[in-house]
């Protein structure tokens, strides 16, 4: 399946008492000069000056009115300096700009002086944005480096903000780059929208992940808007994330880190110290480092004045965890060679002569009109002997006994019946990297690039997306997806601003059999399989058969996998330009959202046969026990004959 998807969004046009922050993580200041009598100051000369950096980013002046805007601005902290002839400089200092934000710094009034005077103050940043209607949480930076998280999941984070609730059990998740785990104020997590850098992030093919899952330890913040958007934040009806990477400053800085969790440092759970079972295997171990700083070229990023940064953040995952449960009931051995003397139960059958959980011989269950069984000819101490056995029953055995029952204790309550320890691992391996490169042109022009690259891989013995119930055949998953995003912003004039954003997305997705698995364990010939397939060329690892109804009271016999060999593939390109146009205290903005999605994706597919040997009337030749239709020759629904 191939879908081509091209969105333009309507051209935007806003009439607002106030400048709208971009489609993208642009932010902006505001306030009001005043002289100590209150009257307005007229071309006072407002500068933005970001303390990482330690360069001017942004200057303007006040208008008719003493009011100003400053930005577009990137999210970061700032120095706000206003300054005019007759009045001392005034300085805000540790002004924290979050993403998408309008600071509104109230009034901001002079004192008569020098200009060489100043007067500063260390800012106290507003607790509620008052000058949008937008609902938004914002988790910093010191939140996603100092908050203990179990797994380092960013999902973990989400959970934090009111509003937002989760369906997973744990968080110790180690799961692809799902985004829809989590509802917000009761809206679908299929309605979840995920940005990157303020630019499109989310996978539209399936809607419920990213095409990049950038590590904790590259982001600046998250931001979480839950209603009220602006009208560039269209596509889709749920909450909008926005995760922005750390940039370089004018100093260098690293890290260098490694969390790890192991069961060295846990208890045995109770239910396997009840089964006698040792500690389940878990590893954790998610390392990496950071590096950040201004970067040196001549004529373009001078020691003196750097206008050029970059940071690089690499990490590494790699985790085991338990997968399923501790344990799983089987058909015990005297079942699997034909003996089911301890399937008989004390009651009868439907008032006949015959106990519950005797084996009648292929075809001769007689019922009455209402399918109930009243008759047939039962084997002998209700042991169904060889002679008559399927030829395909000992290629069925061998899959049954890939458990070892000899470790495994008697269910409860079920004779026939073992409970066996089951130790399936999910193996979980990732390689994360970002890049972005940060240049200051003047204080009109900044520009930045961000590469973000994800390598995921996970299996389990017990396949992916349908599970066997125990491992015959273990599968993997590998997801290698990557992210661009390049972002301008300049100031036009005094009175108009731009933002240009352009993003391009792709990731691959392949679920097959973990390579190096001995053949010998699925392939249908190597089992010893010889009824013939109709459609052989859809069967890509000649895997057996799936099969399933033969369970017991409880016994597991559930054998089906995900298709071998199917692939998936999205690619994005995504276009962002806002322009406004500031006039007295209006605001005219402009904007336009190009988005085309190419997803293509293998449907599902049938690629070995599927056997139900389940009992009852659609069964012509049920035996009433489904371990003894598995053994037994079997015929369809229409009579003819299936396995011989």
């Amino acid at each position: 399946m191939t879908c081509h998807r091209l969105q333009l969004l309507r051209v935007i046009l806003l009439f607002t008492s106030a400048f709208t922050p971009a489609f993208g993580q642009s932010g902006v200041f505001q306030g009001v000069v005043m002289d100590p009598q209150g009257a307005a100051i007229v071309g006072a000369k407002v500068t933005a000056t970001d303390e990482a950096k330690q360069l001017v980013a942004r200057e303007t002046v006040s208008g008719a009115d003493g009011a100003f805007e400053v930005g577009p601005l990137s999210p970061g902290l700032y120095t706000i300096t206003v300054e005019v002839k007759g009045f001392k400089m005034t300085e805000r200092r540790g002004l924290t700009l979050d993403t998408s934000q309008k600071m509104n710094l109230g009034k901001l009034v002079l004192e008569v002086g020098a200009v060489t005077e100043a007067v500063t103050v260390d800012a106290t940043v507003p607790l509620v944005e008052t000058s949008t209607g937008q609902k938004s949480f914002v988790i910093t930076d010191r939140q996603v480096n100092e908050l203990s998280l179990n797994g380092r999941d960013f999902q973990s984070l989400m959970k934090t903000l009111p509003g937002v609730v989760s369906n997973d059990q744990s968080d110790f998740r180690l799961a692809f780059n799902s985004t829809n785990n989590w509802n917000t104020n009761g809206l679908r997590g299929s309605m979840n929208n995920a940005s990157l850098d303020g630019a499109i992030n989310t996978d539209v093919g399936a809607n419920d992940g990213q095409y990049t899952q950038v590590s904790l330890d590259s982001v600046s913040e998250f931001k979480l808007q839950t209603s009220t958007f602006n009208a560039e934040f269209g596509r889709n009806a749920g909450v909008m994330i926005n995760a922005v990477t750390k940039s370089g400053s004018s100093k260098f800085h690293g890290t260098v880190y490694d969390f790890a969790r192991n069961d060295a440092f846990d208890a045995n759970n109770f239910f396997r110290n009840l089964q006698g079972q040792g500690k389940a295997k878990l590893r954790f171990n998610q390392f990496g480092g950071n590096l950040g700083g201004p970067a040196y070229i001549p004529k373009i990023s001078s020691r003196a004045k750097p206008k050029l940064f970059f940071f690089f953040n690499f990490e590494g995952t790699r985790a085991t965890r338990p997968n399923g449960n501790p344990f799983v009931d089987v058909p015990g051995p005297e079942m699997l060679n034909g003996d089911f003397s301890k399937v008989w139960r004390t009651t009868r059958i439907n008032s006949t002569q015959f106990l519950t959980g005797t084996v009648f011989a292929p075809g001769s269950i007689t019922r009455d009109a209402a399918g109930n069984l009243t008759g047939g000819d039962a084997y002998p101490g209700n042991i169904v002997p060889k002679s008559v056995w399927s030829k395909q029953a000992p290629a069925f055995l061998k899959l049954l006994n890939a458990i070892d029952r000899s470790q495994g204790s008697p269910t409860p309550g079920v004779a026939e019946n073992v409970r066996v320890p089951l130790n399936d691992s999910y193996l979980f391996y990732k390689n994360a990297k970002v890049a972005r490169v940060d240049y200051n042109l003047s204080a009109k022009t900044n520009v930045f690039v961000r590469w973000a690259d994800d390598a995921q891989n996970e299996s389990t013995g017990l396949g992916i997306f349908t599970t066997t119930s125990y491992p015959v055949f273990p599968e993997y998953r590998k997801k290698p997806g990557a992210s661009w995003s390049a972002n301008v912003v300049s100031v036009v004039s005094p009175s108009m601003t731009n933002e240009f954003i352009f993003a391009y997305n792709h990731l691959t997705q392949v679920v097959d059999v973990v390579p190096g698995t001995d053949p010998a364990t699925y392939d249908r010939d190597k089992l010893g399989f010889t009824f013939k397939e109709l459609y052989t060329g859809v069967n890509l690892d000649n895997k057996f058969p799936s099969f399933s109804g033969c369970a017991t009271n409880g016994g597991a016999c559930g054998f089906s996998s995900f298709d071998a060999g199917w692939f998936s593939e999205g690619r994005t390109f995504a276009i962002t330009d806002n322009y406004t146009i500031h006039h007295n205290k209006h605001a005219f903005k402009f904007g336009i959202f190009a988005n085309k999605n190419l997803n293509g994706q293998e449907p599902t597919w049938t690629d070995a046969p599927s056997f139900n040997f389940g009992t009852g009337v659609n069964n012509p030749n049920d035996t009433n026990i489904g371990m003894a239709n598995r053994q037994l020759p079997q015929r369809g629904s229409d009579h003819r004959p299936l396995l011989r």
